[in-house]
């Protein structure tokens, strides 16, 4: 008799099967299916890493700052220019101030969404995993139950040929004893 001990990080019964399946071929080294699920369960860009720079970027940089400046680098000049859209932006402030607000509200409004639909997709995919296991256990319920109604059918099919067959039998038995009556 041969005892496997397999760990299993999560609930998840593929992942558990598939552990089982390493273990009995010896790849005890290999790389699990749960360290897969639970990375893919933790990032929910997927490993798609165009979405996840895009993502760090807008939640880094939604909000609009109007007291931000380019600042030049040009020599001689860089502290005139900047000093200057200093003071532009300062005097312009009350005029820009609403429209800075609504785009920031808008643009921190997306990230949020975002936030939220990548929430949802996560849950998704597990209930997704879930759905899996479960039609799994389904298939095999309704794979014995096809199996119990073949093995049903055969039997009323035998019952009928038995029934039909008797039947027979017995109009032969009433045929001769009619014979017999009918002979004087």
């Amino acid at each position: 008799m041969t005892i496997y001990w397999i760990r299993a990080d999560n609930d998840n019964a593929l992942a558990t099967m598939a552990a089982v399946e390493r273990a009995l071929n010896g790849d005890q080294d290999a790389t699990t299916d749960e360290n897969v699920m639970a990375s893919m369960q933790s990032d929910p860009t997927a490993g798609d890493t165009y979405l996840a720079d895009n993502l760090a970027l807008a939640r880094a940089a939604w909000a609009v700052d109007p007291h931000r400046i380019v600042a030049s680098q040009r020599p001689g000049l860089a502290k005139t220019l900047n000093g200057f859209q200093h003071l532009v932006r300062r005097a312009t402030w009350w005029y820009s101030l609403p429209q800075w607000l609504q785009i920031t509200e808008f643009q921190g409004s997306v990230v949020r969404i975002i936030d939220s639909l990548l929430e949802h997709q996560r849950r998704l995919n597990e209930r997704l995993n879930r759905g899996v296991i479960e039609d799994a256990c389904l298939l095999g319920h309704i794979r014995a139950l096809e199996d119990r109604v073949r093995a049903l059918d055969d039997e009323r099919q035998a019952l009928r040929r038995r029934v039909t067959d008797l039947e027979q039998r017995l109009a032969a038995q009433e045929q001769a004893v009619r014979s017999d009556e009918a002979r004087p």
